[in-house]
Formats: structure tokens, C-alpha cells, sequence
């Protein structure tokens, strides 16, 4: 074998670990309140917002609000960024970001609204 072909093959393998390693960092998994709690890394928490629970700083320009998942277990997010222009009408919420220990609120970086299916009509098309 001729030592180029060697040489090629090595750094196309070494392009494809990079590329890999470098996906893998960027995924956001969704896990639950409690394993948002313990997790180093970013992740996607989902749920509910508790009725009542949110309140939004202008000044700051942040929002905080109570998520609540399926299993009951509930979360306090801290969002800096605008207002979600539907957050009074949400049925879900996912937020990704990390949780801090010491402040006890998960501090997310982006929010997913999901709205009611009031809209689900005009899509179909009746």
C-alpha cells in the first residue's frame, strides 16, 4: 500500500471522530424535573405551566414561571429573553437549559410554546 492511501485514511478517520464527537455535544436530551436537577449538561425538561405561577420583569426582560411535568413533579424556570407572545394560551411548554443548584430554578435558555388546538381547523382546512 502506498503510504498517501495510509496517510488519507487516517485523517478521514480522524474527520469522522471530530464530526461525531461534535453532534453528539450539541443534542439536548428531554428528561424529567428530577433528572434535570442532577444532570451537568443542558437539557429539555417539558410540561405544563401552573396556573398562576408566572410573572415577567420588564425591566430585566426575563420571565419566571412554575413548570409542572406529567408525573406531578414541578420546576421553577427563569427565562431571560421576550415574552412568549402566547403564553397566556400555552397547553405546553418545553424549556432547554440547565438547572442551577444554588438558585434552585432552571435557568433555560430557549422556550418551545405549543398552543391550543384552536388553530388545528384553519390547517386542515375546515
Amino acid at each position: 500500500m502506498k503510504k498517501s492511501y495510509i496517510i488519507g485514511g487516517v485523517i478521514i478517520l480522524l474527520a469522522m471522530i471530530m464530526a461525531m464527537y461534535s453532534f453528539k455535544s450539541t443534542l439536548t436530551a428531554y428528561v424529567s424535573v428530577s433528572e434535570a436537577k442532577v444532570s451537568p449538561r443542558p437539557v429539555q425538561v417539558a410540561g405544563i405551566l401552573v396556573e398562576g405561577s408566572k410573572g415577567y420583569d420588564l425591566k430585566s426582560n426575563s420571565l419566571i414561571f412554575t413548570l409542572r411535568e406529567d408525573g406531578g413533579d414541578e420546576l421553577v424556570v427563569h427565562y431571560d429573553g421576550p415574552r412568549p407572545a402566547n403564553i397566556d394560551n400555552v397547553t405546553k411548554i418545553v424549556a432547554t437549559g440547565k438547572y442551577e443548584p444554588k438558585m434552585q430554578v432552571f435557568a433555560a435558555r430557549q422556550l418551545l410554546v405549543k398552543c391550543p388546538t384552536k388553530y388545528e381547523g384553519r390547517v386542515k382546512g375546515e
